[in-house]
Order: structure tokens, then sequence, then C-alpha cells
């Protein structure tokens, strides 16, 4: 008798060595989630993620193109897939869907639609040759078309199948989803890891499952694909608003061939606050065992005297444990102008100039502990008696160690600037305390700063008190900190330019190269979406706050004050209010010479108004130092800027007047009060309600150095303050948005495509290659010793300040930007690097 059992089992051996091998997902993208932010987008024209019948697709117009970098390394029988289509196509226009085996180098075409094949439905087309194994394959859909006349690429697919031998895509999840018990109406942030543990490329999809009160408020691993020993993170939020036990699943789509989708359980115990403060905001995962060799628990606590050192030592140690004390009330310092030192770094000897310099400004602050973040209650420009220095706070971290004796311990950056003027001094101070009220010493150090003239090393130990009460609006505070928080540009290092837009030879140390190391206080780019930063090094390591350390804004405040102010006004009201005169809303500003000055000549700095007409004497005269930088009052410094000779028709030529932009400001300030009444103010109403606040910069950004009166005027043309985040969003505000915000036109769109297209316009400013126009300048990169392929003059808008600050608006969407103080502003090297990475010059 046959066994029917052997015969069962035989069969299913036999069958399933007669199935197909699965083929693994290498590549997927569908646009559903209505954006390409991994794809590089280049050429002249229009791209956009276009909508329709319940589809979203990429279309491109003119020349414009996407590309996209992917891998198949470790993968055979690859086959690829690519879907396009196209929509009022003419004679000679072509849409491509296209492929590389060799980086770009040449390019394969899979499917091209010309006139005639123009009916908006897809087309698929495969090719399964020639990509196998293969880590340098890339993917792109280009329009060669006239404006308007559309290309759509859609459900582009590359599989294949492991390498016998090899083990394939591997995912693994490190990081805990349970946040255990967070009081109602407090939150928690974890971690999650996603590592390819495999050894070919991991494909992660969409991650889905999660509902409130569980949210994903941080994400590089979507839509991305992550090589063998790399990872991607996830962070996830419990926020509960109600005493409950939750509990959801998050689910990770990959091409993990045993593990799609990978599930991470989620939960969480909202909890009542039972007065101890409550909720674990952005916890650490330490146990508080930390190795301190300075700055332990007997110095704080104790005598001895403090020396320069290592920033490390002020940082948040990596085996930092959550606090276990709550610090809400008031720090106050003591001894401030008995204690503490300061010592000029080059040999100038300015500091003698400075009465107290060696002293701090009297300290005595407020603070709201949130979790394990330490948040200053006031924000921005702080001056009180202090002849030299003014404070800037900044928010900074609560963490435990088991050496401290029950105390938790706090560092949080502050700055010293300048009275009336830009120069920063970045520092940190540090101290321990407990919920009784028991404080230690404070300790400080200022080691770096934004200043050509005078480098400055500062440090102190001083007695301290806490006085712990309930802080006002203390809950409002940390909500707007998270927002705060939440809002910034996703940053990663400059390095990883090279590895997110592989194969372009990026040698992202020529990067800012063109300014002198250890002059350099920030720099970085933009680019879709992310921020790369090039660090924050200091004279001692590497400065623990990088996120909020300040920089002056010097010049660049002509931009993004006096500019994007005057573009608001133009666009806030109708009318053409930058051909308004001067004279009529700057009492100062009267007889003839003024009297056909105009809102936007001020802006351009070409009033008519000068002493000489070589672009930079009249702004390096020792009479402009003393009679407008150095004196404190609207009435002397309107006084001086309108005082300058009549010598030619306004409009017609530039001469540098910071002077020129203060009278901006103040014609601003007092056209918005005829409208908003003589309370108004026209930088805090109009440049941070309807400008700052919207784009998400910090608070630091609220405050401008002003006038010491009634008038209180903000000084438009330089005097503001921000964190390398402003900063990059200052610049794509113009330079990628357009003036828009949230997709509606805040400043207006006839001056800002003047700014962004300089074409024949703009007024010369010093040289053949240099320009200015609309509070910007302009440098001609077809005269650079650089070829950028351009056809003829390209002029580049930038902001530039005082002793070496660039903020520059490459017309490839990105932006980049350094603060220095060597006099040195010079980009060129940032600029060929990153044409390799987009066309400035398509």
């Amino acid at each position: 008798m046959i066994n029917k059992k052997y015969l069962t089992a035989m069969g299913a051996l036999l069958w399933g060595c007669l199935l197909p091998v699965q083929a693994d997902t290498i590549f997927s993208e569908d646009f559903q989630d209505g954006e390409y932010s991994n794809w590089s987008i280049s050429g002249d024209g229009y791209d956009a993620a276009n909508y329709y019948a319940g589809n979203y697709s990429m279309r491109t117009d003119g020349l414009r193109q996407g590309v996209i970098a992917v891998s198949t390394e470790g993968y055979e029988s690859v086959s690829l897939s690519m879907d396009l289509a196209a929509l009022y196509l003419v004679y000679y226009d072509f849409c491509y869907a296209e492929y590389s085996t060799n980086s770009g180098t040449s390019w394969n075409i899979l499917h091209w639609i010309t006139d005639g094949g123009d009916d908006g439905s897809f087309d698929t087309t495969s090719v399964s040759t020639g990509l196998d194994d293969n880590p340098n394959v890339q993917l792109r859909l280009r329009a060669y078309t006239w404006y308007g006349n559309y290309c759509y690429g859609d459900n582009i697919t590359l599989t294949g199948t492991p390498i016998s031998g090899g083990s394939g895509p591997e995912i693994d999840v490190a990081g805990s989803g349970s946040f255990g018990a967070v009081v109602v109406d407090g939150n928690a942030t974890n971690t999650l890891t996603i590592t390819n543990n495999g050894d070919s490329n991991l494909n992660i999809g969409s991650l889905t499952g999660l509902a409130s009160p569980f949210s994903v408020v941080s994400d590089t691993c979507s839509s991305s694909t992550v090589t063998a020993g790399n990872n991607c993170t996830v962070g996830i939020k419990f926020e509960p608003t109600t005493e409950s036990v939750f509990s959801d699943t998050l689910s990770i789509a990959s091409n993990d061939s045993d593990e799609n989708p990978y599930t991470v359980n989620v939960s969480g115990t909202g909890v009542p606050d039972n007065g101890g403060g409550g909720s674990i905001y952005d916890p650490f995962t330490g146990d508080g065992n930390v190795s301190r060799s300075n700055l332990g628990y007997s110095f704080m606590t104790g005598s001895g005297t403090l020396n320069l050192m290592n920033y490390s030592n002020y940082a948040v140690p990596a085996n930092a444990a959550n606090p276990s004390n709550t610090f809400e009330g008031k720090l106050t310092l003591s001894g401030e102008y008995t204690y503490g030192s300061a010592t000029e770094v080059g040999g100038d000897n300015n500091l003698q100039y400075y009465p107290d310099a060696e002293h701090l400004p009297e300290f005595e602050f407020e603070f709201v502990q949130h979790g394990t973040h330490f948040i200053p209650v006031t924000r921005g420009l702080y001056e009180d008696e202090h002849t030299s220095w003014a404070y800037i706070l900044e928010p900074g971290r609560v963490w435990n160690e088991d050496s401290d004796n029950g105390y938790s311990r706090v560092s949080f950056p502050f700055s010293l600037q300048e009275r009336n003027n830009d120069c920063i001094w970045n520092g940190v101070m540090t101290f321990l305390f407990k919920d009784d009220g028991s404080v230690s010493n404070v300790s400080y150090q200022i080691a770096s700063e934004t200043c050509l003239y005078m480098k400055v090393n500062f440090w102190g130990k001083l007695s301290a008190s806490y006085s712990d009460y309930s802080v006002t609006g203390a809950s409002t505070i940390k909500s707007n900190y998270e927002d705060e928080v939440a809002r910034r540009m996703p940053v990663k290092p400059i390095s990883a330019l090279a590895t997110d837009y592989p194969g372009n030879g990026v040698v992202t140390s020529n990067i800012g190269s063109d300014i002198t190391a250890a002059d350099m206080t920030i720099y970085g780019v933009a680019y879709n979406g992310v921020h790369y930063s090039g660090g924050c090094s200091t004279r001692y390591g590497d400065y623990p706050f990088c996120e909020v350390m300040n920089v002056p804004s010097y010049s660049t405040a002509k931009s993004v004050n006096g500019a994007y102010g005057l573009m608001r006004l133009e666009q806030k009201y109708a009318g053409t209010q930058r051909t308004l005169g001067i004279d009529d809303y700057v009492s100062e500003c009267y007889g003839s010479q003024w009297a056909s000055t105009t809102f936007e000549n001020a802006m351009d700095m070409a009033t008519g108004n000068y002493t000489s007409s070589t672009s930079h004497a009249d702004e390096a005269s020792q009479t402009k130092l003393d009679d407008f930088f150095f004196k404190t009052t609207h009435a002397d410094k309107a006084s001086f800027a309108c005082a300058y000779p009549y010598k030619t028709t306004p409009g017609n030529t530039f001469v540098y007047h910071t002077s020129d932009t203060y009278l901006l400001g103040r014609a601003m300030n007092v056209y918005y009060q005829g409208i908003a009444g003589s309370g108004a103010d026209f930088f805090s109403d109009v440049v941070v309600d309807e400008i700052y606040k919207p784009l998400g910069l910090s608070p630091t950004t609220y405050t401008s150095l002003r006038t010491q009166d009634a008038a209180s005027q903000a000084h438009t043309g330089f005097g503001l303050v921000y964190v390398r985040d402003d900063v990059v969003k200052l610049g794509e505000f113009l330079n990628k948005a357009e003036g828009k915000i949230d997709g509606i036109q805040t400043l207006d769109s006839t001056m800002v495509n003047a700014t962004l297209n300089l074409g024949s316009g703009g007024l010369s400013a010093g040289s053949s290659a240099d320009k200015y126009n609309n509070g910007f300048w302009y440098y001609d990169i077809d005269q650079a010793t650089h070829d950028y392929g351009c056809s003829g003059a390209k002029w580049v808008p930038y902001m530039a300040g005082f002793g070496g600050i660039s903020v520059v608006l490459f017309p490839n969407d990105m932006v980049f930007y350094h603060f220095s103080d060597n006099d040195e502003i010079a980009w060129g090297n940032t600029a060929i690097e990153l044409d390799k990475i987009s066309a400035l010059c398509p």
C-alpha cells in the first residue's frame, strides 16, 4: 500500500522546488505621500507633486528633471519598471524615463513620449538586464518641453533576488515603545533606531498605525534606503489628555522578506499630576553612572578656583539619567561685580576700553524646567545697567549623575552682547540644585565669539540662590518651547551631503573652506528640507549647545528686517509703499535733498545724499562711528543720517550707508503708526508677528537693538541675533518659498521676483562682479574662475555682515551660510561643491 502521508510530503517538497524565487522590492516610489524630497531636482522649469483622480505623480516641465540614486548591491535578476505619461506636448517636446548604471555618467532611455502620445495615460515599461549587483544605479524623470507642457512619472519599482549566499536586508529595531507613566497633558518622546543587519539595501516604506495620544514626531526612515550596517531613527511621542492605559502598534513596511511589516508595540499610562511637576519631556536613557574629573559635586558645592577647560565638561554626558528634581522659580547670582576673569585673545588690547569688562551683568532670572529641558522665561536681548554687556539666555538641559548626592545638574547656554553693537560672546553656565531650594555655586565659561575686533575668554565661579515658586504661565512656556523645537529643520552633519548625494564627488571638507577655520563660528547648508550643519567649534572644544548658539546679524539685518519689512509693507497694504517719500515720515530729513528720496531708495542705499561716492568711504569714517553708531538716541542718529549733502538724483548711485537703512526703519514705523496707532511698533507687530513667528524662528529673533530713549526705534540695519535654524529659514523664505508662508504670499511678489532674478537691474557696488538691490548683495558667478557653464551673467543674491558673515541664496534652492570673525566673506569653494549636487547654471 502506498503511504499517503509520504506522497503528500513529497508533493509539497516538489511543489516548493518548482515555485519561483520570491523577488524582493529594492526600491519603490509611487509619490502617494505627495512629496519627493529625497529626489534631486534641477534644471530650468517647474516640478510639482501632481494630484489627479486620487493619484499623486511627479510632474515636470521645461528642462526640469528629478534624479534619485539607488543601489542594487547584493541582488541579481534585478528588474526596473517605470510609468510615464504626458499632456499638451507639441512638436519637439519629449518626456523621458531613464536609468544610469554608472552614477549618471551616461543614461539609458527606458521609455519616452513625444507629441501624439500625450493623452495623459500612463505607459509602463520595464527592463530586466544590466542592473544586477550595482551600487551606482540612478533613476531619472526628465522633461524636455515648453513650460506648461507636462511630463508625469509614477510607480517606479526595482525588484531583485538576493545573491545566493547573502542574507538580504534584515530589519532590526532598537529602543522601547513603552513610555510608562506620563502625567495628563504632559508628554514623553522615545527614539527608535532602525538598523539594517543584512548584506543588501533595506528599503523602508511607510510608518503607520499610531493614533492619538501616540504620534510620530521625527522620522528619517520613511521612504528611505538604509544600506547594510547603517541605521535611521524615528521619534514617537506619548501625550495623554486623560487618565487611562493606552496601547497601539507601529507598523514599519520594508523589503525584509520575513519581517514585513515589522511591528512595535507602543504603550503608556496617563496619570494625574500630583504636584510633582510630572512628565518627562525628551527623556534620557542612561543610568547616571558618569565618570567626572571636572566640575564635580565637591568643586561645585565647595571652594576652588575655576580654570578654562574643554566644553565637554559642561555638556550632557553620554550616560546621563533623567532628573529627580524639578526647577521652577528664580536663579540669582551673587558677586558678579567682584569675581570673574576675562582675558583678551590675540593681543589687540581692546578690552581695556570696556568698563567692568571682566564682570558679568547682574543675574536674576526665572526658569521653568520641562522634563530634561531648562527654559529661561526671558528670551532674546536683555539689557540692565551694565555699561558694556547685555545678556541673551537660551534653553539648556537638566540631568542626574550618581556622584552628585541627590542633586540634579543643569547646564545652559548664554551670551554676552556688546551694548549698542553686534559682537556676541557665547558661553555656558552650570550648577546643581534640589527641590528643597538647595543650590550649588554656578560655574561659567565663554570661549567663542563672532566679533572681528575683540576675542575674549571669560570664566568664573559665583555663589547662587534658588527661589522655588510657581512661575506665571509655566504651562504656556513649556508648550511654546515644544513647538519651537518641533519646528526646527532636521539637522545632519555637513559630511552627510556626500552620503545623501553619492556619486556626485562632493568634497564636504571644501564647504566653508574659504574661511579660516580658527575664525569660523558656525556654517551650514540647507537643501531639500535638511539642514547640513558644519558644527560649532570653540577655543576649548565643541560648543555643547550648537542648536542655540547665538550669532549676530550685523548687516544681514538690512535684508531680513529692512528689505523683508518693506516687502511685507508693500504686500500688506494696497498701493506702492516703496515709492513713499522719506521726508514725509522722518521729520529730521527735510529740505530739497530729501524731497524725492523714497523708501526704496533708502533700502537700496541710493538716496543721492552722501559725502564720498566711493562705496564704503562714508561708512568707514570715524565721524560715522562717533556720530551715528556710538549714539544711543533717535534724535542723534536721525540728525546724522539726514545731514549728508545732496550729490545726485536718488536711485542712481549706491553708497553704503547703514544710516539709510535706519531711516527706512524709522519711516516704515511712522507710516505704520499712522495706520495702527501711536503705540504700534512696526518691528514687533509686522516683522516679528507676521514674518518671524509664522516662519517658526526662535524667540531670540523677537528682540532687536533699539535707541535708548522714548522712541525705542529698532536699528533695522543691524542689531538682530539668530540661532542657526533661524538663518536657514530666513534664507529659504525668500529663495525657496519666494516670500510665501504656508502657501500664502507674505512678501510682495514683484519685489521678491526682482530680488531673486536681478537680470540687468541693481546698482554697481564697487566692481563689475558686484551689485546691490533690495537690501541684498549680488555676485556674478559667470566671472568666477570656476566654469559653472553659465551662458551669461548669473547674479547670485546674498546677505553680508560685518566681520565675516554671508548667507547665500543659490539659484538651485540651496542656502549656504557662515558666521566668522576674520573679515572673510568668500564662498567660492562652497559654490563649486554645491554645484556638483545641483547645477547653479543648468
